[in-house]
């Protein structure tokens, strides 16, 4: 996930390497690929994107198609180079040397020279972005509070989709400095409890991942950092049937989230992590949430259901009907026919 704040500090640095491409790695509908293709194109890089799909071997065979759903059609208009790997290959190589293995390829077979940038943009520069974002936040909730009728708005608790730690990071870091928990002389008077949903894997890797790029970050603590990682944020294991897998009830719950907020989440990130919250970590203890503030970051990637759509067809017959407008109509009188 690669929210506009990240892709300012990623292009920034790799715009400032004199890098003539970017090379990064994902799912096939990775929010993050697509957003460092679009970044990418913006400074006039070329992208590279490694896609992790369990078809990568017919796609290769050509007896299956990458196609165009979703988020792979914007990295196709954007001139994505594809290379595809399977989720066996991923998990045993792993993704970083996946990344350095085509930069060696595009160094060696053209000559280029390859911005590496890791899964999700999960690394000490991405996680600035959130920095940035929690900024942002504050001054919203400033001006509610200059609001006469929010003057005593505070937040009790914040959520948020992780999928490879930058995010969660980034968000941890971000709200501790704001709300003076952070450092040698830190306050914590009023911090919100942090949440991180995982997508994937489980919450011990995202609390190493986290404390890793916490380090990278530079971040000075009166602790270690996976204590305080440890301490600022739950890591809820939220990744139901597995990374980008859907369940029904998932499913269900982001078509009648639409319905009755107009907000779209995305099946593989926000829709995955709303749903566990509230079906497994609210609804399991109601009172330590009753009348709290709560508020999910939501981190886009709504193109990503465009991949579900054959799952939610059925549904739509009981949702959203099409019916026929019959202009002339019958001996003069206008009807509409389903």
């Amino acid at each position: 996930m690669m929210p506009p704040e990240v892709w300012n500090w990623e292009a920034i640095n790799f715009e400032s390497s004199s890098c003539d491409s970017v090379v990064t790695i994902g799912g096939e509908q990775s929010n993050h690929c697509r957003a460092t293709a679009a970044a990418a194109r913006m400074v006039g890089l070329s992208p590279n994107l490694i896609l992790r799909t369990r078809r990568a071997d017919k796609i290769h065979e050509k007896t299956d198609e990458l196609g165009f759903e979703g988020n792979i059609l914007f990295d196709r208009m954007m001139g994505s180079t594809i290379y595809t790997c399977t989720p066996g290959e991923y998990g045993r190589v792993g993704s970083n040397k996946l990344v350095q293995h085509v930069c060696d390829y595009i160094a060696t077979k053209d000559g280029g020279k390859p911005y590496a940038i890791p899964v999700g943009g999960s690394n000490g520069v991405g996680s600035w972005g959130y920095i940035n974002a929690v900024d942002e936040l504050m001054n919203q909730m400033e001006s509610m509070k200059q609001d006469n009728t929010s003057s005593d708005f505070n937040l009790d608790h914040v959520v948020f989709a992780t999928g490879s730690g930058g995010t969660a990071a980034g968000i941890s870091l971000g709200l501790s400095m704001a709300y003076g928990s952070l450092g040698p002389s830190a306050t914590d008077t009023s911090c919100p409890k942090l949440h991180a949903v995982g997508v994937c894997d489980n919450p011990a890797y995202f609390y190493d991942t986290m404390a890793l790029i916490a380090n990278e970050m530079g971040a000075s603590l009166d602790k270690t950092t996976d204590q305080f990682i440890r301490e600022a944020v739950t890591v809820h294991n939220g990744k139901g049937r597995g990374y980008a897998l859907s369940t029904e009830d998932e499913l269900d719950f982001i078509l009648q989230f639409s319905l009755e907020t107009g907000i779209a989440l995305d099946p593989v990130y926000s829709g995955k992590a709303l749903y566990h919250f509230v079906k497994h970590v609210v609804e399991n203890d109601v009172e330590s949430y009753r009348n709290k503030n709560v508020l999910f970051w939501h981190t886009g990637g709504a193109l990503g259901i465009y991949e579900k759509g054959n799952d939610l067809l059925h549904k739509f017959s009981e949702v959203s009907l099409v019916k026929r407008v019959d202009v002339y109509g019958s001996n003069g009188v206008k009807e509409i026919t389903d």
